[in-house]
């Protein structure tokens, strides 16, 4: 199963989603879920360090592992405005997922 963990600030919004496992819907390189979450989630989290210029993503990611986070140093209020809204949108698509396929994918 793959879980999705979001942690959100006091304001409510998004600052870290970490992706953590395997669907296991299909045999290894069939897995629609797993294509899903992959491309969601690598997809969004290139697009956050090509458009900012801001490493999102930590050391310890791997194979059925990203863990995506708004660093505290920003070099600006743009820059992080920018992060809170790609982070939206991949929590909104990694959520849409999961409701789809909730026997495969956990969000909490």
């Amino acid at each position: 199963m793959i879980r999705i963990q979001v942690k959100r600030n006091q304001a409510g919004l998004v600052e870290q989603i970490k992706v953590t496992g395997h669907a296991n819907f299909a045999e290894h390189g069939m897995d629609i879920v797993c294509a899903a979450v992959s491309a969601v989630t690598i997809g969004m989290v290139n697009a956050m360090e090509q458009i900012t210029g801001v490493t999102v993503h930590q050391p310890d990611d791997g194979e059925g592992k990203v863990d995506c986070r708004i660093p505290d140093d920003l070099p600006t209020e743009e820059v992080r405005t920018q992060l809170g809204l790609l982070m939206q949108a991949m929590d909104l698509s990694l959520k849409g997922i999961a409701d789809g396929y909730p026997e495969y994918v956990q969000y909490k």
